[in-house]
């Protein structure tokens, strides 16, 4: 890993295409997850044709979006693309076989990782601009970004001025990359899902079963959208939850969920694939905290066992 001093960073800073001179074929790179991914080194790896850009496998969690994923992007002589969950993005290139899938239980994946059974050369992260201590936050997906950067031997930082800097398992040491460059785009946001008449009348019967004090896992999709509303006059809900979408934090911001009855505490949320402006994240450690997914603790909470939504 670099050794140079974390104060000057910003001298260290080079240009995507020149990270891409330290690519060789056969490569394996893990690219970080939905609104995490590294949007300015993904469209130049796609983008350039050189002769060390070949037969390179991408890794990414979960495929959230089409950063990666285009039909007329990835190409695939050059590269080859292998998810853990295929998404509604994903789906028909899986099943064609343009995408590989590993199947697995998130809680496995980062085990998966650390004992070496997926081969990790390069980890491409994006990063929060470092504080004054030399740490940066991983932002809004933390997910198993730590046990990338730990086995990979090249790991990338991409600086993101827009992306939030969050709390709980976020801190990486600015130390910790061996390249830095400077994000050129905006953290990828995803549009609303419509909700429907009938979709509403389903979640107010979901809600209605839903105690004061339950413990909550949110997901994204019509459903959870039309939820909030209904959950807002609820108290102490408690959230252990893989996605902390836009849904999630309207109704974190409502009052209605204050953890006071989970064990353990603290709001959850690996991946925050949101609609809205990320920025309001930044730096609000008593609303939300980050940990990875496998802080895979038993939850419980004291009124009722914990309902999952699905």
């Amino acid at each position: 890993m670099a050794d140079s001093n974390h104060f000057s960073w910003e001298e260290r800073l080079i240009s995507p295409r020149n990270v891409l001179n330290h690519i060789k074929p056969g490569m394996t790179i893990f690219i970080g997850t939905g609104p995490a991914a590294p949007r300015t080194l993904i469209k130049t790896l796609l983008d350039v044709d050189s002769h060390n850009i070949r037969d390179l496998e991408l890794v990414q969690l979960a495929v959230l979006g089409d950063t990666v994923l285009s039909v007329d992007r990835l190409n695939a002589p050059n590269h080859r693309l292998t998810t853990f969950f295929s998404g509604y993005v994903a789906w028909d290139t899986i099943s064609s076989g343009q995408v590989d899938l590993i199947p697995a239980f998130y809680s496995e994946i980062p085990r998966v990782i650390k004992s070496g059974k997926l081969d990790i050369d390069v980890a491409m992260i994006q990063i929060t601009p470092p504080d004054d201590n030399g740490y940066c936050s991983l932002g809004v997906a933390v997910d198993v970004a730590k046990e990338a950067i730990e086995r990979a031997s090249l790991v990338v930082g991409e600086i993101n001025t827009a992306m939030p800097f969050t709390y709980g398992d976020t801190f990486v040491s600015i130390d910790d990359f061996d390249l830095l460059l400077r994000s050129k785009r905006e953290p990828m946001v995803y549009d609303l899902p419509e909700v429907t008449l009938t979709i509403d009348q389903v979640a107010a019967n979901v809600a209605s079963v839903i105690k004061d004090g339950d413990c909550l896992s949110f997901s994204f999709g019509p459903l959870f959208e039309a939820l909030v509303p209904h959950l807002a006059r609820k108290k102490d809900l408690g959230i252990h939850s893989l996605f902390f979408t836009d849904a999630l934090a309207e109704l974190v911001k409502s009052g209605a969920c204050t953890n006071a009855r989970k064990s353990p505490s603290g709001k959850l949320g690996p991946l925050c694939p949101g609609h809205q402006d990320l920025i309001w994240l930044h730096r609000t450690p008593a609303l939300v905290e980050f940990q990875g997914i496998d802080c895979a603790a038993p939850v419980h909470c004291q009124q009722s066992p914990v309902r999952g939504i699905v």
